[in-house]
């Protein structure tokens, strides 16, 4: 798991409108990270490092949500939390596929040809979930999310 990234600059005797914009913009910043990896796909410890911080900046939000101005926030917010959906459920297949595997090679020959064809199977749902995921990603950049969420930030 990424471990999160150190806010910089952050005093605890200042007040929340002054220290939430770089918690905020750090842990966005931490997520966005890991966008190229993820959608690129070819570590799946980008795609899970990626869930991680975004449930970070989520948490971050939901803590904060008074400060920030409603209307603005309930779109940023639910653009959010279908992110962490989708990468939710694309990480779900990769830890049920290793788990999968790993109890493959426990079995016999006689046992593993039924084992592979489930895990063909989950591979199959996993790369409809995670094509499903890069959409939404790049969906995102076109309709400026980054932007926002930097507006969003701006209006605190």
């Amino acid at each position: 798991m990424a471990k999160a990234w150190k806010i910089r600059g952050l005093d605890p005797s200042k007040v929340v409108k002054e220290s939430l914009p770089k918690i905020l913009l750090t842990r966005f910043s931490e997520m966005m990270s890991y966008e190229k990896g993820t959608l690129e796909g070819e570590d799946i410890e980008y795609l899970h490092d990626m869930r991680v911080s975004s449930r970070r900046l989520q948490a971050a939000m939901k803590i904060f949500r008074p400060v920030f101005p409603l209307k603005q926030y309930k779109k940023v917010y639910a653009q959010l939390r279908m992110l962490i959906r989708m990468l939710g459920e694309v990480r779900h297949f990769d830890v049920f596929i290793n788990k999968l595997e790993k109890y493959r090679d426990t079995l016999s020959d006689h046992y593993k040809l039924s084992l592979d064809l489930l895990i063909i199977k989950q591979n199959s749902i996993r790369s409809q979930k995670r094509k499903t995921l890069i959409l939404y990603l790049k969906q995102l950049n076109r309709k400026g999310f980054s932007d926002k969420f930097r507006s969003l930030v701006a209006n605190l």
